[in-house]
């Protein structure tokens, strides 16, 4: 798959995983939304057959995996209370499936319910080369299968829905999501349903990106050590980016995210999305690509470049065992920041361009 209609798949797959959603909004589900009193967290309960396994091998993977489930039901109504903004006079509640279920069957209008799932894509037809694929969110997993690919997502959905017809969801990276990938992931989604772009081409929110990265001008990029790629200099980055670099390790970063107070910086993070290779043999496309987002009202203000990577995994995707099942980069390299600066040029060219035809 070559020429216009890979770059314009390009374009899309790249603005959905730095936007770090599965979906655009749609107007009407934002004025739903908005309306709602009550937002009802899912709280996770271990899965049996998940510990069975565990334990035959490892007790102390079994107690580690008890122990994340633990502290995702603390980090998640957490971070929705501090970073979900569009609904501000909402009730937060946690509940358990079993009483959201009561919940539903009383016919209650005022809930949305988030729930953190595990989001798959799998072909949908039994073809050599299987066009018609299936996205479809799964309890969240703990080890991935590398044959079938998954991102962890938080579903948004209407209480009177079925729980398999979400709203919204909310990519976030790869990892088991910890405090700083569920505020990260809501702050991302209230901007993108303060801003919705339903309307807007692919080309035309690409352009929209590169014209936000003028905002990074003359503001501090964080870095977060363990988020580095193992070849990264920060003496070349120095170099390569026009503004200050801050370095924090993961804890330093999250106390920052808990205070809310930035001080004129912008933070790098690498969101991952999942979409299908039109392969049956290989279904799931893993992509991630480092971003800047303003940590004070989620905007996404520039991305790297992998569309050499993209290309080649669209490319060989219709190609039985030789598409990509990983595009991008999970971890920021010194490329990707000549990128975020390369991106501040292009805005301003842009912004220049602009004032230069009014």
């Amino acid at each position: 798959m070559k020429g216009p209609i890979a770059a314009v798949l390009c374009l899309s797959l790249l603005f959905s995983a730095i936007t770090a959603s599965a979906q655009f909004v749609k107007s009407k589900d934002v004025e739903k939304m908005k309306k709602r009193t009550r937002i009802i967290v899912v709280k996770e309960k271990p899965d049996k057959k998940i510990l069975k396994q565990l334990a035959r091998t490892s007790p102390e993977m079994a107690n580690a995996y008890k122990q994340a489930i633990k502290q995702l039901n603390q980090d998640f109504p957490e971070s929705v209370r501090q970073f979900w903004t569009v609904n501000s006079n909402a009730t937060i509640e946690v509940r358990t499936e079993k009483e959201i279920e009561k919940i539903r069957k009383k016919g209650d209008r005022t809930s949305i319910v988030m729930d953190c799932q595990s989001l798959h894509v799998k072909p949908g037809a039994k073809s050599r080369y299987s066009k018609r694929t299936r996205t479809y969110t799964a309890p969240l997993s703990w080890q991935k299968d590398p044959k079938d690919l998954s991102i962890p997502v938080i579903n948004m959905t209407f209480i009177e829905n079925d729980p398999q017809n979400p709203f919204y969801i909310q990519n976030m990276s790869d990892n088991f999501p910890d405090y700083i990938d569920f505020a990260v992931g809501l702050r991302l989604a209230t901007f993108v349903f303060n801003e919705p772009e339903e309307h807007k081409s692919s080309a035309a929110l690409q352009r929209d990106i590169k014209h936000n990265a003028v905002l990074l001008k003359g503001k501090t990029l964080v870095l977060c050590k363990e988020w580095l790629d193992e070849t990264f200099q920060a003496s070349v980055a120095k170099g390569d980016y026009p503004y200050p670099i801050r370095y924090v390790t993961l804890e330093e970063l999250e106390q920052l995210i808990r205070k809310d107070i930035y001080d004129s910086t912008v933070v790098a993070y690498v969101p991952a999305g999942v979409f299908s290779t039109f392969d049956k043999n290989a279904p799931s496309m893993e992509v991630h690509v480092p971003v800047v987002f303003d940590p004070v009202n989620g905007m996404p203000l520039c991305h790297s470049d992998i569309s050499d990577e993209m290309f080649q995994a669209w490319g060989f995707s219709l190609i039985p065992k030789m598409g990509k099942t990983v595009v991008g980069f999970k971890k920021i390299r010194n490329e990707d920041i000549r990128n975020f600066a390369k991106s501040i040029t292009e805005g301003e060219e842009q912004e220049m361009s602009r004032m230069g035809g009014d």
